[in-house]
């Protein structure tokens, strides 16, 4: 307990299965969350955190959108009085069932936006709050293992736009170390989220989960939050610039 406290933490796509689990789990670790979600049900999902003893807001909005940014660190400041920690967890998935249909543009952008341009306006908006307040913060971003060990895809959009989170992060550490910034990402996959149960819920579907696993069993939300705690501790300081696969073993058995 308390390995967080009194952080301040971003958490965006709070109302899915991994970032909701990790607002509690920050809560718990002494954290002030803020969840922020396009869907107004994320206050609900920060209500339930409250009740339990957290101390945390939510904020509906759009990441994909820069505006949004500054009315997040605007409404977070007037809240908590700071920011040391962000987590960019929303993120769009799409689902094309053709390998070989030429790239649906409206969809790469709806990916592209959520998924990368969402992560880049976190960095002008609040890495640049942390650069004029000199605090040693951190960025915590999703990859997937998708990125890691690319086995072709029916939308490249997701995939892509994976490799490129996890170039970018490396990226923010070359520039940023000197300032006391660390930046690091998680890569999941197979991870049951709520959002998802209808395919693991579905026998045939979970039958081909396990036969692709090296354990033969999926992850779970607080697989991801326990690891998401302790790279935003001062346990992980000096830790920066890396990748966890969140995967039980997928990306290094494929």
């Amino acid at each position: 307990m308390n390995r967080l406290l009194d952080k301040v933490a971003i958490i965006t796509g709070a109302d899915g299965g991994i970032c909701h689990k990790a607002s509690e789990f920050f809560c718990q670790e002494g954290a002030k969350v803020v969840m922020v979600d396009k869907d107004p049900h994320v206050h609900d999902k920060c209500a339930a955190i409250v009740a339990a003893g957290g101390d945390a807001i939510a904020i509906t909005a759009d990441v994909s959108i820069k505006e949004n940014w500054e009315k997040i660190l605007e409404e977070t400041l007037a809240k908590y009085g700071r920011v040391d920690c962000v987590v960019n967890g929303a993120a769009e998935f799409c689902y094309s069932g053709d390998w070989n249909a030429p790239p649906d543009m409206e969809e790469w952008d709806r990916v592209l936006n959520t998924n990368l341009k969402s992560m880049l306006y976190s960095y002008q908006v609040v890495l640049q709050y942390m650069l004029d307040h000199d605090i040693h913060g951190n960025f915590i971003n999703f990859a997937s293992s998708t990125a890691l060990s690319y086995m072709g895809s029916g939308c490249q959009a997701y995939p892509m736009s994976k490799a490129a989170i996890l170039i970018s992060t490396k990226d923010m550490v070359t520039n940023n170390a000197k300032k006391g910034i660390r930046f690091n990402c998680i890569a999941p996959n197979l991870v049951q989220v709520p959002k998802q149960n209808h395919l693991y819920e579905n026998e045939a579907m979970a039958g081909w989960f396990r036969s692709i696993m090296p354990s033969g069993e999926w992850g779970h939300p607080e697989d991801c939050a326990h690891c998401m705690v302790w790279l935003a501790s001062d346990e992980a300081k000096f830790i920066s610039g890396v990748c966890i696969p969140v995967d039980g073993g997928w990306s290094t058995c494929h």
